[in-house]
């Protein structure tokens, strides 16, 4: 069925970028915000939006791994 795999892939493609996306934004903010807090200003709104995009990233692999084990359905 060419069409399931062409939709797998499609999907594997758009998660993978999103994925990339969030982690690679999410270590950026965290790290311009421990630099600010370096030299001497507050990066606390920097660094939870950092940590929420790194946690979402996570919740997005967890997610995966729920599709790929059926036991967990």
């Amino acid at each position: 069925d060419w069409a399931a795999l062409g939709i797998v892939a499609v999907v594997s493609i758009v998660s993978s970028v999103i994925f990339t996306i969030l982690l690679g934004s999410g270590i950026r903010l965290v790290s311009a915000a421990k630099i600010k807090s370096n030299q001497g200003s507050s990066g606390t709104t920097t660094v939870s939006l950092g940590y929420v995009l790194l946690g979402l990233a996570g919740l997005l692999v967890l997610f995966g791994i729920y599709l790929i084990i059926p036991q967990f359905h």
